[in-house]
């Protein structure tokens, strides 16, 4: 199991504002983000994964959206810019559809296996969405070429549904559906002549698996395999009967739940069907109870919580748990929680967008569930590596265990020339520690894991093989990046969900914000309010105003209402690609990644110039950030004075202006042989502030405006005792929340909802 997990923050142009490197001791880890003072307010995604995740043909790492709003700008404009839309949640009724317009619906069938098969009594799975997605609740009718009719169709929640067709050779079926007396007909996929059907009944303890085919003794020497996120639960070979049909019960009792992935394969080994079910069994629901020593709370009292994990059998657990409490106003029932995302979205390449409906009580869940099984193939598994026992195929990421200081050694200053040598680390801490290791033929060496919080100094020295003193060959040392790179960009698109609705804040949100900053100022020990005093003098030109004007200076063009300057920029580091600054001006496109990246303006080419002078586009990419002053994207009649020096239609220039002088900084001279790089530990999370009213203290004075009351990442049940901790109220009335998940040593995921309210009875 990976023991390190990456977290980053990123905004909407995927650009990375924040990342850590966090240790796993147990079965999870905790962190926190400290947001930069100056940021762009917007909706922000929040990434985690391991190295090992990224293993996967198709990345499916976790991501959550979360909008992040700036108390800079006046309430008014807050509430202007945050949708008031609220997820609204009735029980016993159905979620809400959207409306239908004339616009024709999209529909998409599933045949269950993959393929109708003539002369099979086939199950058609059918979604049906509008134009955004949106599933939409519909009725019509299965037809043939001649128009006879064959079955009734019905959708249901998130445009979900079924119907079966006993189909007959050469002849072809399709879908009509009535709107407002209008027709839409759509065909259904043309079914083979010979194949394999697989059907998956589920039934809760058991499992119904019907493999069938219309191929003479095709069933002879076939196989049925099923899996659990990788884990085999089931492996059969099938025998040949007359009716070409095989029906196996598999009982669940055994197995964890989550989505079963059956696949049927063809005596060749050729994988001919598949389908997928979840496993929901009983035998592994467990209660984490949660018990407070009263319902109602005054201001500032003291909260006690027991929490204890009991099994189906009422025999205790244990795990690992992570809490919240926070006012239930900002609560969305359908959010996203550790137990959908295990259990379902992360095997479905994150699509779903209100997983949680599929864990409630509500009527005909499992029906709607087993619906969207029907209407889902993707496979993050491959099985190939999954059926040889002794594969031992190298993986690109191995899990890692702690802090690794991988790289190659080189040519001097020849990354592409790689040579093979000793490589000895020493790191400088309490104590000299030092090793020493060979690289491969290919220049590659790695020291660790090691398991340290603060930063190390640490000095590395390479010798070229064999080591002697008439062999003294110059040797570059390029160590790997400290974070991984991640292809992927954006949130996976959710393929199931209802009618879009926006993710908010309440509206007194940004007031008891402002509340909570008006009183941090009031009772700030190291704040000394003063009288006014009117001061009369000149007008100076502040620092800003004296850089502007010698930057406009250095240009032709003088001042330019688009200018771009790096220390300005977050997320942007040493190491970032120089038109990576260029994502933040509006109409500017960059395509491709480094070193073979592309810009374009409004669609347009751009002319480059570097320091008043034109330049190549390869050029500008070879300049380090730092050694950039700042950039100007000038369009219009901005342009107009670079016109003789480029093509007869531009979109625009950008002129890139380099430090100078004073300006900027040396580098250090690369010596051969030799590197000491300081490499950065784990991060070490904060802890959340936690007032205690039972200890008179000054601070006490300042009103209590917290909106989260307590947080406690490192929750440990175990089977001995309740877990019991406590925590005091604030000063705002409301109904709060206690939230907690996480995981038991047995990996069953849980989360679990509790609330009580605090008043003011004085």
């Amino acid at each position: 199991m990976s023991k390190v997990i990456y977290l980053e923050l990123i905004d909407s142009k995927n650009n990375i504002i924040t990342q850590q490197k966090l240790y796993v001791e147990s079965t999870g880890t905790s962190s926190d983000i400290k947001l930069p003072e100056v940021m762009q307010e917007g909706t922000y995604t929040l990434r985690a994964y391991t190295k090992y995740m990224l293993n996967d043909k198709e990345e499916i790492l976790f991501q959550k959206e979360i909008p992040i709003v700036s108390l800079q700008r006046d309430i008014k404009y807050l509430f202007d810019k945050i949708s008031e839309e609220k997820v609204a949640h009735e029980k016993n009724k159905k979620e809400e559809v959207t409306n239908l317009d004339t616009t024709k619906p999209i529909v998409q069938f599933f045949p269950e296996g993959g393929d109708l098969i003539t002369g099979l009594e086939c199950v058609l799975g059918v979604k049906v969405t509008d134009s955004e997605g949106n599933g939409l609740a519909l009725e019509g009718k299965i037809l043939d070429e001649n128009g006879n009719f064959v079955s009734y169709f019905n959708s249901y929640e998130f445009g979900l549904g079924w119907t079966s067709i006993k189909v007959k050779p050469y002849i072809k079926y399709h879908l009509q559906i009535p709107i407002d007396g209008e027709m839409f007909d759509y065909p259904i996929p043309s079914p083979i002549l010979k194949g394999y059907a697989l059907r998956v009944a589920n039934w809760g303890e058991y499992i119904n698996i019907t493999a069938s085919t219309n191929i003479a003794n095709g069933l002879n020497g076939a196989f049925l395999v099923g899996h659990i996120r990788g884990d085999i639960i089931f492996k059969q070979k099938l025998k040949a009967n007359d009716k070409n049909l095989n029906i196996i019960k598999l009982y669940t009792s055994k197995l964890q739940d989550g989505v079963a992935h059956f696949t049927l394969f063809a005596p060749d080994g050729e994988p001919v069907s598949e389908r997928l079910t979840f496993i929901d069994n009983p035998q592994n629901d467990l209660k984490l109870s949660i018990k407070t020593n009263k319902q109602n709370y005054n201001l500032r009292e003291k909260v006690n919580i027991d929490f204890t994990l009991v099994e189906t059998d009422g025999k205790t657990s244990n795990g690992d748990f992570s809490m919240s409490v926070f006012e239930q106003k900002e609560t969305l029932k359908n959010t996203d929680n550790i137990k959908t995302w295990l259990l379902l979205n992360s095997d479905l390449g994150g699509t779903i967008s209100n997983p949680n409906f599929f864990f409630q009580k509500e009527k005909g869940r499992k029906y709607l569930l087993d619906l969207l099984m029907l209407t889902h193939g993707w496979r993050r598994f491959t099985w190939k590596s999954l059926m040889d026992e002794n594969d031992s195929t190298a993986v690109s990421f191995p899990p890692e265990k702690g802090i690794m200081i991988n790289g190659t050694t080189t040519a001097f200053k020849k990354k592409q020339q790689p040579r093979k040598a000793q490589v000895t680390l020493n790191i400088v801490a309490n104590e000299l520690v030092q090793e020493q290791k060979l690289t491969n033929a290919k220049g590659e060496f790695s020291f660790g894991p090691f398991i340290f919080q603060d930063s190390i100094k640490t000095v590395i020295n390479a010798n070229s093989i064999p080591i002697s003193k008439k062999n003294r060959d110059r040797l570059s040392i390029y160590l790997e990046p400290y974070y991984p790179e991640v292809k992927i960009k954006n949130i996976r698109k959710s393929q199931v969900h209802t009618k879009k609705l926006v993710n908010t804040y309440s509206k007194p949100y940004p007031k008891t914000v402002e509340k909570k900053l008006t009183s941090d100022f009031e009772y700030d020990p190291s704040i000394i309010k003063l009288d006014e005093t009117v001061v009369k003098a000149r007008k100076k030109l502040k620092p800003q105003e004296l850089l502007t004007k010698k930057m406009n200076a250095r240009t032709l063009h003088g001042e330019a209402s688009r200018r771009l300057i790096p220390d300005s920029i977050p997320g942007l580091g040493p190491g970032s690609p120089t038109f990576n600054m260029l994502r933040y001006v509006a109409g500017v496109r960059v395509f491709g990644t480094f070193p073979n990246q592309s810009v374009s303006i409004r669609g347009d080419a751009v002319l480059f110039v570097l320091d008043g002078i034109r330049t190549s586009p390869g050029r500008v990419q070879t300049i380090p950030i730092n050694d950039i002053l700042f950039i100007d994207v000038l369009r219009g009649s901005e342009a107009t004075i670079y016109g003789g020096l480029g093509p007869d239609r531009i979109g625009g220039v950008i002129a890139i202006y380099t430090k100078r002088g004073d300006e900027i900084q040396q580098k250090p001279k690369e010596l051969s042989n030799f590197s000491n790089p300081k490499i950065p530990g784990f991060y070490k999370t904060r802890e959340f502030y936690k007032p205690n009213y039972a200890v008179a203290k000054p601070e006490h004075k300042k009103p209590d405006y917290r909106k989260t009351l307590h947080w406690e990442p490192n929750i440990k049940i175990s089977n001995n005792s309740p877990y019991t901790l406590n925590f005091y109220t604030g000063d705002t009335t409301n109904k709060y929340v206690i939230r907690i998940e996480g995981i038991t040593y047995n990996g069953i995921p849980v989360s679990e909802l509790y609330s009580f309210d605090v008043l003011d009875t004085k």
